[in-house]
């Protein structure tokens, strides 16, 4: 783990805190006025003095809302002080800083509240919350360690208070907690941060990229974590007054941002009537058009933090008439595969990983895998490349050149690489169900109908410099689904049965690459499954 952050971990980047605020102007701007009339109010608070006054449409809360705000500010305020912790332990801070989430959740609520009831638009999506258990091990960990403190995305309406049930697959992020800021403590808590944030990936199907929190002391750096690199920022000094409304502009961004801002995929939703979830599969045949598929069940999670965060699902495209329950499940018919594939700047094909496919197959173009997950030394030229695409001659996508012609990048995709081989062996009946043949997919875009942008690590990221750029794996999301569905290797149920489907396995290779010119180059038991006839 200690590699992991040596290797991957950029520290003090400004824009972090940026990246959490709302895109739209409009939006952006509420943002920053509340932010200033909640940093206001937080300073009153916790000091019991006036602050110059910030435009504001806050009426006197409650007198219940009043007291529960006086009581969670004094209990921050040790957090506060140079020398509020000379214990040095850091399960104090726990308490304090979730006082401090549930304070600014109070203050924000009274804030849109007043806008809203003022007609002028409330714009509040979301409270940020803390889980009730501190030092907990959450529902969904693959061990037994404990995060110290959890924060989840709740609706407008929920009532300010610490949630119970710590889950990973509920928390919008992680925090990790020391008694002191020193060099050594801040390396601890990256290493455990980073420990317990692929948890949040494995058990959140729908996150493309996850925040985190570290804190030591009274200093606190939000992260967030890409595909193959973190982001920390610089570190945000709770006992000066600059440094708390800092990071109140943190928390009321994440309150009033977009779902994609949070790291959620707006794709991939959960169907409440139908109790299960729909995805939004690129269709083959329409660009820029898509196919709801439906399932209640992945057989592969996105299992580290830094990977392609390859998912595959259980699915159909028939629409369930009624909602999932056991005695009426789900039938899927086929895979879903997500995943997100990177490129150097002459497109050399991508290394192909078909998730357990027998048919998974890699080119042999010269494209360079460097350790850290990249290719080439040239991602931030495809990103230009990549910018802006035209669909249909109506969507337009962000970044320029508008030339960009995205099929040829999809010629040298695992997706173009599966078409080619369905293409080619199509003729060969006897080949039917041995490799996988793709029904739907494509690139992933997110947006509106009228603005869609191309999913990928510059959409999540923003423009780095060029430093960065060179460090960070140009990726884009990629999204199919196929057929057929088969079993992994390990339940062969004997020789006569294994002989049988290592024979199809070697059939379908040798003519992948006598017709198609393909060689997969990492056939193992991993990625070859079992196809038993109905």
């Amino acid at each position: 783990m200690n590699t992991e952050i040596d290797g991957r971990l950029e520290t003090d980047i400004a824009w972090v805190v940026d990246r959490a605020q709302p895109a739209d102007a409009a939006s952006k701007a509420l943002a920053d006025k509340v932010t200033r009339t909640v940093a206001t109010r937080l300073e009153s608070l916790i000091t019991g003095k006036p602050q110059p006054q910030a435009a504001s449409t806050v009426g006197a809360p409650a007198q219940s809302d009043e007291s529960r705000m006086v009581e969670h500010a004094h209990a921050v305020i040790p957090w506060f002080q140079k020398n509020g912790n000379p214990s040095g332990l850091e399960r104090p801070i726990y308490k304090q800083l979730s006082a401090f989430m549930l304070l600014v959740a109070q203050l924000l609520k009274c804030e849109l509240a007043g806008r809203a009831s003022n007609a002028t638009g409330a714009g509040l999506q979301r409270l940020i919350l803390p889980y009730e258990k501190v030092d907990t091990n959450p529902e969904g960990a693959d061990d037994g360690t404990k995060i110290d403190v959890g924060l989840r995305s709740c609706p407008v309406n929920s009532p300010v208070e610490a949630q119970p049930d710590a889950s990973y697959g509920r928390a919008l992020a992680v925090v990790e907690a020391k008694g002191r800021s020193t060099k050594a403590l801040w390396h601890q808590a990256y290493a455990q941060l980073f420990d317990y944030s692929h948890n949040v990936y494995y058990c959140q199907i729908d996150r493309r990229f996850i925040w985190g929190l570290a804190c030591c002391g009274s200093e606190v750096r939000a992260c967030i974590f890409s595909n193959y690199r973190a982001f920390a920022s610089p570190a945000i000094d709770m006992t000066d007054k600059a440094g708390r409304s800092e990071l109140v502009r943190l928390l009321v961004g994440w309150s009033l941002c977009d779902n994609d801002r949070l790291g959620y995929d707006d794709t991939i939703v959960w169907n409440s009537e139908l109790q299960c979830y729909e995805i939004s599969v690129p269709c083959a045949d329409r660009p820029g058009e898509s196919v709801p598929y439906y399932t209640d069940a992945f057989i592969i999670g996105a299992e580290r933090l830094f990977s392609r965060h390859c998912r595959c699902f259980l699915a159909t495209s028939t629409r369930p008439t009624a909602p999932v329950t056991e005695d009426n499940p789900l039938v899927p018919d086929c895979v879903i595969k997500d995943t997100w594939t990177f490129h150097d700047e002459q497109y050399n094909e991508p290394a192909l990983d078909t998730g357990g496919n027998s048919a998974g197959s890699t080119s042999t173009g010269n494209s360079r895998d460097n350790s850290d997950g990249s290719r080439g030394d040239g991602n931030g030229e495809v990103a230009d490349k990549l910018a802006r695409v035209t669909i249909g001659g109506e969507a337009v996508f962000c970044w320029p050149p508008e030339n960009f012609d995205l099929s040829s990048l999809t010629e040298r995709s695992e997706i173009g690489i599966l078409r080619k081989i369905d293409a080619r062996l199509r003729h060969r009946v006897d080949l039917d169900g041995r490799y996988p043949r793709i029904l739907d997919g494509g690139w992933v875009f997110q947006g509106s109908d009228t603005q869609l942008v191309l999913d990928s690590t510059r959409l999540i990221l923003g423009d780095l410099d060029s430093a960065q750029q060179s460090r960070t794996p140009f990726c884009v999301h990629m999204r199919y689904a196929m057929t057929p569905i088969g079993e992994p290797l390990k339940y062969v149920c004997s020789i006569p049965e294994l002989i049988v489907v290592l024979h199809d396995v070697m059939r379908c290779h040798a003519a992948i690459y006598d017709e198609c010119r393909i060689l997969h180059r990492d056939i193992s038991d991993s990625n070859i499954l079992i196809v038993r006839p109905k």
